[in-house]
């Protein structure tokens, strides 16, 4: 070899890994490529299983639905607007004050506010459906579809 070669083949030797080095960089990379998204996963946890209903919050419930019943549809409201019980109870009792919070409003010819109920109860459940019978309604069945359509922008 001239000696122009031997010291640029000296060089490159010198300069750049050879392919065992390469390797090791390349599985060196991906373990931390890894252990990165392992330690970014770490944090994300299961959601804990949400707890029953309490006495209180069932007997709210109970007495919005028996207002509803007696057409006291500002009581409705008004009560499930102030109840700190419920607001705080599991998500099905909540998802069913704020329905019939959202017919009261809509019967009282409140229709934005009704919407609005609707779409606080589609950020609790994105996948709610309301009853075949309820959804035909000619007063909330296009309000809820409305809130629904807002709701998947």
């Amino acid at each position: 070899m001239s000696e122009r070669i031997r010291l640029w083949h000296d060089s490159v030797l010198r300069h750049h890994p050879t392919s065992l080095e390469a390797m090791k960089i390349r599985i060196l990379s991906s373990l931390l490529g890894v252990s990165a998204l392992l330690a970014g996963c770490a944090g994300i946890s299961k959601p804990k299983p949400e707890s029953p209903p309490t006495a209180e919050a069932l007997a709210e419930l109970q007495q919005v639905r028996d207002q509803y019943s007696a057409g006291q549809y500002g009581e409705v409201i008004r009560g499930v607007a102030r109840s700190d019980t419920l607001a705080t109870s599991s998500k099905a009792v909540r998802i069913e004050a704020y329905k019939l919070r959202a017919f009261s409003y809509c019967v009282t010819r409140y229709t934005q506010l009704c919407e609005d109920s609707f779409a606080r109860i589609l950020v609790l459940d994105p996948a709610f459906e309301l009853a075949p019978a309820e959804a035909g309604h000619p007063v909330w069945g296009p309000v809820f579809q409305r809130a629904r359509a807002q709701a998947a922008k």
